[in-house]
């Protein structure tokens, strides 16, 4: 285990399609502040030999209470997108080593749920995100979105050339992390304290949606980015702000 230093441990993790490159613009501003941060690929997304087929939330929440386990002290666990429900599931997990759980325009299910679920009840016709936008493999395993689709539902906000450089990036996403059924309790899941980080401008987990979750699922603060469905890249900062805000709310920040 590693020894204890000043300042937050963030667990950062990534949503579908993406990896650990998504937070690179976040990590050292973190840093800069004092804080330790880990950026994880989650298995089956094309960074290990994981089958995608073996894939699910509970493989994902496993590889990342695994590396919760090799850091001393509380960490704070951040999940981007459908990385949300991986957050959930490992606050299940590891109750007793996460400070703060922040769901960043991220998915916050309830017990029982899978995104496929929550889609399936408050999706409208009228959105065009990503939902919509994918295509499957013939075995059904993996999808995959083309890099247009993901620049205009990703990365509006973006510089162009980070946009599309970010775009080219994605990997085929393991459908058995979204169509996992979360199994949480109020007694581990419910202890975290969660917060929730909504991006106003999103293309893909729209606004609505978010409230929706967050208003089902209640969290002890919310914040508010004016950004597209990645701040990572299209404001770094103001998020970076953010999580480090986070950290001293919960005396996570050290000494």
């Amino acid at each position: 285990m590693s020894e204890p230093k000043p300042g937050a441990t963030f667990v950062l993790i990534h949503g579908a399609w993406q990896g650990a490159w998504a937070w690179l613009r976040v990590v050292p501003l973190l840093e800069a502040h004092g804080h330790s941060a880990i950026a994880v690929d989650l298995p089956g997304n094309g960074h290990d030999d994981t089958p995608p087929g073996d894939v699910t939330t509970m493989v994902y929440a496993s590889h990342v209470a695994a590396i919760i386990d090799a850091i001393a002290g509380p960490v704070i666990v951040v999940g981007h997108s459908m990385g949300g429900t991986v957050a959930a599931q490992v606050s299940e997990l590891r109750p007793e080593r996460i400070g703060a759980a922040i769901y960043l325009c991220a998915f916050l299910l309830p017990d029982g749920d899978s995104i496929l679920d929550f889609y399936g009840r408050a999706w409208d016709d009228t959105m065009t995100g990503a939902h919509t936008r994918v295509t499957y493999s013939d075995d059904g395993f993996l999808s995959t979105i083309d890099p247009d689709s993901a620049k205009a539902v990703f990365y509006a906000q973006a510089n162009p050339r980070d946009a599309a450089e970010a775009a080219k990036q994605l990997t085929p996403q393991p459908e058995g992390g979204r169509r996992s059924k979360l199994k949480l309790s109020e007694r581990n899941f419910g202890r975290v304290p969660r917060i929730y980080i909504e991006t106003t401008r999103d293309a893909s987990v729209f606004i609505e949606l978010q409230r929706r979750m967050h208003t089902e699922t209640p969290c002890a603060h919310v914040f508010a980015l004016d950004t597209d469905h990645a701040p990572q890249l299209s404001a770094p900062q103001a998020l970076a702000e953010i999580l480090c805000n986070v950290a001293g709310l919960y005396d996570l920040a050290g000494t």
